[in-house]
């Protein structure tokens, strides 16, 4: 029980800091920007570079580039910003209900289910970022955090292992799976 309480304190910030500062800003999934930049990040290798690409693969996520959707969306992350975590959710429905391709309505959505623990819920649009967007690294990592809120270390194990196929230098993602082979060490 101490490990887990150790791997929150660890993961929850490090999640938290990334859905609230870095993914707030600028296409979707389909923007060609993404290849050159996934290219760069798969051989990145110091930490400075991975965050500065991750952060402009945010940037591309974060853009609507629709209209209709664009004020509950960026509505959305403000609610959220503000821990009006049931208006977000309507938002990000709404959002979602008006451009359901639109990848990052479906995990920001998923993220304020997991600040709710409504893990079930928070899954389920994370599986549906993922279809959009097998690359999300950030569902991935959502989807590897509830996995240790229900101590399947394994499984979250596997999640950082596909993360690094993404970005194999990642010296915080390797920090995890690390803790993942330690707690799983420890459980046998």
């Amino acid at each position: 029980m101490r490990n887990y309480s150790v791997a929150m304190k660890f993961f929850k910030p490090i999640f938290l800091i990334g859905c609230f500062f870095l993914n707030s800003a600028a296409a979707d999934q389909l923007d060609s920007r993404l290849i050159e930049l996934f290219d760069k990040l798969y051989i990145a290798e110091s930490k400075k570079e991975i965050n500065t690409l991750t952060q402009d693969i945010w940037k591309i996520w974060d853009e609507t580039n629709d209209p209709k959707i664009e004020a509950y969306y960026y509505r959305g992350l403000e609610a959220m910003r503000m821990g009006d975590f049931v208006m977000s959710i309507d938002l990000f429905t709404r959002v979602i209900e008006k451009n359901p391709d639109f990848a990052e309505g479906w995990n920001k959505r998923a993220t304020v289910y997991y600040i709710l623990g409504q893990f079930d819920k928070s899954m389920i649009d994370i599986n549906k970022t993922l279809l959009l967007e097998p690359r999300h690294f950030g569902a991935m990592d959502g989807m590897g955090l509830i996995f240790i809120q229900l101590q399947q270390y394994d499984k979250a194990m596997k999640i950082y292992d596909q993360m690094l196929e993404i970005f194999p230098h990642s010296v915080d993602t390797l920090a995890k799976k690390k803790l993942m082979q330690e707690f799983i060490s420890q459980s046998i």
